[in-house]
């Protein structure tokens, strides 16, 4: 990433993605299939679609990426006022703390730098995740 809202002054960072292990869900796949239709020019990765036309080169505001989020959870048949675009980053937080991801580990991939914001804020609920039996079940 080249900057952030936490990397005002574009130091940089960068954020590892695993491919997935199915198709529908690779975030890799994925990206591919969004540069196919952005294009590989220079400029902001995620941009502004205008009526379902090419994309823009103008950045997706978070609004609009809210609103997609929100937009596919329903689809997805999920309860989609509960979830949006900061959904995507606690949902990851709160899934890597179920499969047992140390807290460091989770926090170096969302870049939080406080733990407390990363453990109050982003992982649902810790509480539960710490005392939950259900990681000893072999689901």
């Amino acid at each position: 990433m080249r900057r952030s809202k936490t990397d005002q002054e574009a130091r940089g960072q960068v954020v590892a993605v695993a491919p997935g292990r199915h198709a529908p869900t690779c975030p890799l796949a994925a990206l591919d299939t969004w540069l196919n239709l952005r294009g590989t020019a220079p400029g902001p990765l995620f941009t502004a679609q205008r009526n379902h036309h090419a994309p823009t080169g103008d950045p997706i505001s978070a609004t609009a990426a809210s609103r997609i989020v929100t937009r596919r959870a329903r689809a997805a048949g999920l309860p989609a006022p509960h979830i949006t675009g900061h959904s995507l980053r606690a949902g990851h937080a709160t899934t890597a703390a179920a499969a047992g991801v140390p807290l460091d580990r989770i926090a170096a991939q969302t870049r939080h730098r406080h733990l407390k914001t990363l453990i109050e804020h982003y992982i649902r609920p810790m509480e539960a995740l710490t005392i939950t039996t259900s990681r000893d079940l072999g689901l």
